[in-house]
This record gives structure tokens, sequence and C-alpha cells, in this order.
């Protein structure tokens, strides 16, 4: 029961800490502008980005880390996210690993997200399905179906970092996206998508460790924030979760060294293991 427990536990803080599943739409009238994603034609001159994020409570803790890798190839992208937490309170140690590929033009086509150090397993697979997107979310030996339009998916963002990069984006943009509730979907109570408006807000000078750089203002209507350099690349981000409290999410070197460490680390991924 205890193991149980402390499975529905993580289940919740992934939910609380904003699992995002992030899909596109065009806002009524005002607006009419879609999600900014990038195309492989953006990545022309950086086939490979790789960047990385650590994860800092409301007392600047360092309580995880986050790696991201996207990779252009002429037919298409692909993401791939490591999120490490090592220091989150009644947990234990998770290793979170998920996979996307997108088209040429930037919209999602496939996901699978697992997480390792469960005493059960969970995984979330999408696909793009005759104009749908279908979701699997297996817990144990349980599994919950649902679909959105594909039409209106952007792309699946981080696990515990709303906006993995922001490209071309203006003072007063703004569209919708989606968070899908994994507690909904298992359980079947409540919403599976609840709805959010992303607002570029304004532009703020934000300190760095090489120096202060002009970013752009993001936020969404239930509190996140995040500050977006130039070059598309989140360098801050702010979650207030209702389990974890205040997140704090900066972009820092990428170690590769360190991520490799995490990946060879023999966490458990649960009974389908």
């Amino acid at each position: 029961m205890t193991m149980r427990l402390l499975c529905g536990g993580i289940i919740l803080f992934w939910t609380a800490a904003t699992a995002w599943l992030i899909q596109h739409d065009i806002l009524p009238q005002f607006t009419a502008q879609d999600m900014p994603l990038y195309a492989v034609k953006d990545w022309a001159n950086e086939p490979i980005r790789k960047t990385q994020a650590r994860i800092e409570d409301k007392t600047g803790r360092r309580i995880g880390t986050v790696w991201s890798t996207h990779t252009a190839s002429p037919t298409g992208l692909s993401r791939e996210d490591v999120f490490f937490l090592e220091h989150v309170s009644m947990l234990p140690m998770l290793r979170i690993e998920v996979h996307s590929d997108f088209t040429a033009e930037g919209t999602l086509d496939t996901f699978n997200l697992k997480l390792y150090g469960a005493s059960e397993h969970i995984e979330l697979q999408g696909e793009e399905y005759s104009g749908n997107l279908a979701f699997r979310l297996m817990v144990g030996a349980r599994e919950q179906l649902f679909k959105v339009d594909a039409s209106a998916a952007g792309m699946v963002s981080d696990v515990f970092r709303p906006f993995p990069t922001l490209p071309k984006i203006a003072v007063g943009q703004s569209w919708r996206m989606h968070v899908v509730n994994p507690l909904a979907a298992i359980s079947g109570i409540g919403t599976k998508l609840i709805p959010m408006i992303v607002t570029v807000k304004g532009r703020e000078r934000l300190p760095t460790a090489s120096g202060p750089v002009d970013c752009y203002i993001v936020a969404t209507d239930h509190g996140a924030r995040a500050w977006v350099g130039p070059d598309g690349n989140v360098l801050r981000q702010e979650v207030d979760a209702p389990i974890g409290g205040h997140l704090v999410i900066v972009d820092e070197p990428f170690d590769q060294q360190r991520l490799d460490q995490v990946m060879d680390l023999p966490l458990p991924s649960g009974i389908l293991d």
C-alpha cells in the first residue's frame, strides 16, 4: 500500500508541477496566431542544439536537472529530454526520459515518455493517426486511451519545463495551449486537457552568468512565466505548483558527463521492465 501511495504521489507531483502536453490553437478574432514552432528550415545553421537547465525550489535549492537535445534532418525534427529529480520531498530519485518526433514543419508526430524510479511502470505514448493524436497512458497494468485533434496539436513540451524553445515571437503575440492532467486520464474524473492562454507580455533585460540578455517575457493565465532570449532559447522559467511549490528553471551550460552518469543509474522502471 505504501508503494502504491508513493506511486500516486509521483503522478500527482508530475501533474501539479505541470506535466505539459502543449498544443496550439488559433485565438479568436483578436490575434489569429499559431503557436511558434521550429521547422527544419530554421535549423539549417544548427542541426544539433543541446540545452540544460537546473530546477530549483522556492528556497533556491537545486532539486533536479533537465537536458534537451534537438536534432534536425531533411525530413523532420527530434527532441530527446531527460529529467533528473533527486531532492524532491517525499519522492524517490526519479529519471524521466522523453522522445518526441516532429514533422519538417514542426508539428508533433510521435511522443514517448517513460518514468524510472517508481514502484510501477509509468509510460505515456502518443502518435498521429487519422487526423488525431492518439495517446496511451500506462500505469502498472492499468491503461487509459485519449486523443486530441492533430491539427490543433503543436508539440509536446518538457515535463518540468513548460517552454522548451520559443522561436520567432513578438510582443503582443498570443496562442492557446492545453495541459494534460494524468490523474484525470487515469481516474476518469476531471478534465484531461486544461486550456490556457499564453501571451508575450513585453521585453526585459535578464542577468545571466554570461552577462545581461534582452529577453521576451512570456506568461500564461495560470501563472507560469518565461524569459526567452533572441535565439528562442528559454533562459528562465517560473511555475507555481500546488505540490512542490514555486519552481524556478534556469538555463546553464550543458554537462554531457553528468548526463551520462544519470543515464547509467540503475533506477527501476516498474513491473513491465
